[in-house]
């Protein structure tokens, strides 16, 4: 039974399609559950769009990404090579400030952050390295 899956794209919103048929197809063959699935892959999403739009932006580049069954748990592991950026250092937005006094962006993060039971990030030889966890019980 294969344990884990890789693939590497360029950093470019029209490769978002493969990228969701890669984790949807990992996922599928590690069993994760329908609304596991939905969060994990979700967050996936929105994390890769953040490094299209924002880690490398007009330069473009390459995100690799590996699926992984460990210990009761899918493990996805997002690698770039752009700006630095740790979304695991952003606050969480005022959910409950009037609409007009919260801050512009932010809730894809917010929203990445709850989807998974852990997430963590380093910058580690020049690649930011995002981590997420998502367990299958």
């Amino acid at each position: 039974m294969i344990e884990r899956f890789e693939l590497q794209v360029e950093a470019k919103v029209e490769h978002l399609a493969r990228i969701s048929e890669f984790i949807a197809d990992a996922l599928r063959a590690f069993g994760l559950d329908d609304r596991k699935s939905f969060e994990l892959h979700l967050a996936v999403d929105e994390a890769c769009a953040n490094i299209m739009h924002y880690a490398y932006s007009e330069a473009g580049g390459v995100i690799e990404l590996s699926c992984e069954r460990r210990n009761g748990a899918v493990r996805v592991i997002i690698k770039d090579q752009g700006k630095p950026f740790d979304p695991t250092a952003v606050p969480p937005p005022d959910l409950d400030a009037d609409v007009e006094a919260r801050a512009v962006g932010g809730l894809g993060i917010y929203f990445m952050r709850r989807m998974v039971d852990t997430i963590n990030y380093e910058y580690r030889d020049g690649q930011n390295v995002l981590t997420m966890v998502k367990r299958k019980t």
